[in-house]
């Protein structure tokens, strides 16, 4: 049980600082400001959630907001089927170098972009010299597990009805606020998913109060 706890715990740190926040309030959206660090943190922890490249996620996520819910969203459940859209096996597109000018012009995203699976896979040898294999598998292979499930999740449940929509509980499983994703995309450019409820719990939103430059 305390592997599964642990795991869970260390899967929303990352999903939430890293995917949530980063990948997706950050880098897609420019929903606030922060400093270098914070860049290199995101860009460094994103390969352990499974993710692969940040260019490849943010693309295809901007692209699915230029077409949310229609044939040339990447990842629709009412178009691509949705249990291909849960288990993330929906075909990603080419992504349009208009679509990631800007981050084409970074050059610490061009540096991770071109050295994220030497990241992995110097972070699965590193977890498993350091910690015992129970705690390797717990802290390395688990949140790439929990990475899939939780994106499933997202893109499925949250546009089933062939129109975005708040599911609550689907933010138990991503680390941030993403089960509020009517919230999202009535509200693109916010960094605020929650409608600020005591009981809507979004990491990502707390982190980001934390160290990132918002306006309140």
């Amino acid at each position: 049980m305390e592997y599964l706890i642990v795991g869970y715990l260390w899967w929303s740190f990352i999903a939430g600082v890293a995917i949530s926040a980063g990948y997706h309030r950050y880098f897609s959206h420019k929903s606030f400001k922060a400093p270098v660090w914070y860049e290199h943190l995101v860009l460094a922890l994103g390969p352990l959630a499974g993710t692969g490249s940040m260019l490849g996620w943010v693309g295809v996520h901007r692209i699915h907001h230029g077409a949310s819910d229609t044939e040339n969203d990447p990842h629709s459940p009412k178009y691509k089927g949705f249990w291909r859209v849960y288990f993330s096996q929906f075909p990603v597109p080419l992504i349009p170098r208009r679509v990631i000018r800007d981050l084409l012009r970074n050059k610490r995203v061009m540096w991770y972009h071109r050295h994220h699976k030497q990241i992995r896979i110097a972070s699965c040898i590193a977890f498993f010299l350091v910690f015992p294999w129970e705690w390797a598998v717990t802290l390395f292979i688990a949140p790439i597990i929990m990475g899939h499930i939780g994106y499933g999740f997202v893109n499925a449940w949250t546009h089933k009805t062939g129109e975005p929509r708040n599911v609550w509980w689907v933010s138990l499983f991503t680390g941030g606020g993403e089960g509020y994703h009517l919230n999202h995309h009535e509200r693109t450019h916010d960094w605020r998913l929650t409608d600020g409820k005591w009981w809507q719990i979004d990491l990502g939103e707390y982190f980001i109060r934390m160290f990132g430059h918002v306006e309140k």
